[in-house]
């Protein structure tokens, strides 16, 4: 039986792979991100999903691009996502198929050398493991966040803002912020995060 492609790994796993590849520990990882090491350890080993600001920093870390955990097919000038098109979505679950109740849904995954990672995130409160909630994270570049549907709070630096349908924020994504889902039943938000100035994904 073939190894499994980089791409189809977990993306526990596939982290976990980037950081023995450059020789770095848990513990020197994380020191480096800013991140607790135990929280990493339970990334990489799938107990809880790792939310997108902190898939943001352990890229920085690794010096690896955002899409480098989302990206599929070729790279083109353009990146069209049909509505009916379902290879863009990533659902993290944990090893032993716990449903961690988040969607990621990439829709620039196809896009050379963009500036921008747009993604549809659905959260799903009725999941049997809902996504813990992490400390306040910061990154590079900006973040443009627009509610579609349900509700979600977030928390930037002072200031908790809960938003609804029709309601966005836009911010520095080195102010520290979390995002997280509030309301019952599900939420859908359009995220948009920009690269520092000179990084391309």
């Amino acid at each position: 039986m073939s190894a499994p492609s980089e791409q189809a790994l977990p993306v526990g796993e596939r982290i976990k792979r980037l950081r023995e590849g450059a020789c770095l520990s848990v513990e020197q990882l994380a020191q480096r991100i800013g991140l607790d090491a135990e929280e990493l350890r339970r990334i990489e080993e799938r107990l809880i999903s790792p939310p997108l600001g902190v898939l943001v920093k352990v890229c920085d870390g690794l010096g690896v691009r955002l899409g480098h955990f989302f990206d599929h097919g070729p790279r083109k000038l353009f990146s069209l996502v049909r509505a009916a098109d379902e290879k863009v979505a990533t659902r993290f679950a944990a090893k032993d198929g716990t449903d961690f109740g988040i969607e990621y849904r990439a829709l620039g995954s196809e896009k050379r050398e963009r500036r921008m990672d747009p993604f549809l995130i659905t959260f799903d409160a009725t999941s049997e493991h809902p996504v813990e909630l992490e400390g306040l994270s910061t990154h590079g570049g900006e973040e443009f966040l627009f509610v579609l549907e349900g509700e979600i709070e977030i928390l930037l630096q002072d200031d908790r803002l809960v938003l609804g349908p029709g309601d966005s924020v836009y911010y520095d994504a080195n102010m520290p912020h979390r995002v997280s889902h509030t309301g019952k039943g599900t939420s859908r938000v359009l995220a948009v995060i920009s690269l520092p100035r000179g990084e391309k994904s």
